[in-house]
């Protein structure tokens, strides 16, 4: 599932990361000051010929040079050379989300959030009435440690950090700034209507590499002659300290699918990039940035990334059939990652895992009419290995025993679709056609103070055979 709002911010989540190993627990000797940030208010963008510097206080000049010392451990960590100073910003947590909308209402169009929120209550991973956007500013002030603006080149923290989250966000940020610096992560991270999945894969790719930098950082100053690197920690070892840090705090209230996708991009992004480090070094990831995942399935598997392996045209699903007045809101691609985290939301991860792998592509829409919505999904795999289809049926096998599981039996079912009738979201239907599983949700009349269904299984019949039946 995309996660517009995150995507658009390159965010450090610090819970649950800020140590890579137990032997750098400790990332501040005793008696030196943390890195800090001025807490001066957010600066706007500087103009671009200044005649003179401003002055800075005492305590401003010292945190500028803390952060100049920190930026050169990170450009010695992460093999790139700065091209100019970073400034930072010390901001309490309101001001701080403050900020992220600020960045947010210039690059999100509002109905991008109320769309993705519309489409989540639909497939029933979140409630009906809730405040969707809200709680994602809420969880994000409840994780966010800090983040790199790049309309003005500055790093912002939260001011109410330890030492050792403090030096890590600062390691962290400041390797987002090398990022803008030689890539444009400004022009990268730009959001772009139905481009969903792309956008997924820069920002595992962004937020892999800072937080894989990072965690060199830390081990080389809590163990300088240990020789150790990030890429030393397990993998299932860094994937399982991200998601417990998600699961703890605050934000361990909110729903199950706003905390995966939030962790997603660190945990794929960093698997991603320790891959192409085992391979050739920083210097892979540098050709990463020169030639980026363009699906989040290139970023979950190094080997689609080398072979430039593209995603397979689907068309967006068609809804002659829920007749007239109907119009697109929103149609976007989901992704391999998309698919994985939906999946989650039925199944364990490693079922999700095996019922996402060989996604080739897909499209979704959804479309409103008036205060109706429904919610059209169509999924494609790649051809298996010992038949074209063989992804595709076990892949519907397994989504249909998990909705048993979580929803119960099906009200209509055959051997290539089942349906279930929701009384608050309408119907929830998958169908098998070929190498595709077709989902439609809805319709549902989405009324401030109740939600109610809008149609029943056979509308739902008759909607996945028009998309299947579609060019």
């Amino acid at each position: 599932m995309k996660r517009v709002i995150v995507s658009c911010v390159a965010a450090w989540i610090a819970a649950g990361c800020g140590s890579a190993e137990p032997a750098a627990r400790s990332s501040a000797t005793a008696g030196s000051p943390p890195p800090a940030v001025s807490s001066a208010r957010p600066a706007a963008p500087a103009p671009s010929a200044p005649a003179s510097p401003p002055a800075q206080t005492t305590g401003e000049a010292r945190e500028q040079r803390l952060i100049a010392r920190m930026l050169k451990r990170v450009e010695a960590a992460r093999g790139l050379e700065a091209t100019k100073p970073v400034p930072g910003v010390l901001l309490d947590r309101p001001a701080l989300i403050a900020q992220v909308k600020e960045h947010v209402s210039r690059e999100l169009p509002p109905e991008a959030i109320r769309d993705e929120g519309l489409e989540l209550q639909l497939f029933g991973f979140i409630p009906t009435q809730f405040d969707y956007e809200g709680a994602e500013y809420q969880l994000l002030q409840d994780q966010l440690a800090g983040y790199y603006e790049p309309a003005d080149g500055t790093m912002y923290m939260a001011s109410d950090l330890g030492d050792e989250e403090a030096a890590a966000t600062l390691a962290h940020e400041l390797v987002h700034a090398l990022q803008d610096q030689h890539w444009n992560l400004e022009e990268r991270s730009k959001y772009r209507p139905g481009d969903g999945d792309r956008s997924e894969a820069v920002s595992a790719l962004a937020e892999g590499d800072a937080t894989s930098a990072m965690f060199d950082v830390m081990i080389a100053q809590a163990a300088p002659h240990s020789g150790k690197t990030a890429v030393d920690l397990p993998d299932e070892v860094f994937s399982e300290q991200i998601r417990e840090g998600m699961n703890q705090g605050p934000g361990a209230n909110a729903p199950h699918v706003m905390r995966s996708s939030l962790a997603a991009p660190y945990i794929y992004g960093t698997l991603f990039v320790h891959a192409l480090r085992r391979r050739g070094g920083w210097a892979a990831v540098d050709r990463a940035w020169d030639d980026p995942p363009t699906t989040s399935e290139q970023v979950m598997h190094l080997d689609k990334w080398l072979a430039h392996e593209p995603p397979l045209a689907v068309a967006a699903p068609t809804f002659k059939a829920l007749g007239a007045g109907w119009k697109v809101a929103d149609e976007d691609s989901e992704g391999e990652l998309g698919a994985r985290l939906a999946f989650e939301e039925w199944m364990d991860p490693k079922a999700a895992a095996d019922a996402s792998v060989g996604w080739g592509g897909d499209r979704g829409v959804l479309v409103t009419n008036g205060d109706r919505a429904a919610f059209a999904w169509r999924l494609r795999y790649d051809p298996g290995a010992k038949s074209k289809d063989e992804r595709a049926r076990r892949a519907f096998a397994a989504v249909t025993r998990a909705l048993d599981k979580a929803l119960g039996p099906a009200t209509k079912k055959s051997a290539t679709f089942a349906c279930r009738e929701r009384a608050d979201r309408g119907p929830i239907a998958v169908s098998l056609s070929g190498a595709d599983l077709v989902f439609v949700l809805g319709p549902a009349t989405t009324s401030r103070t109740a939600w109610k269904s809008a149609g029943d299984c056979a509308l739902a019949r008759t909607w996945s055979r028009e998309i299947v039946a579609a060019p």
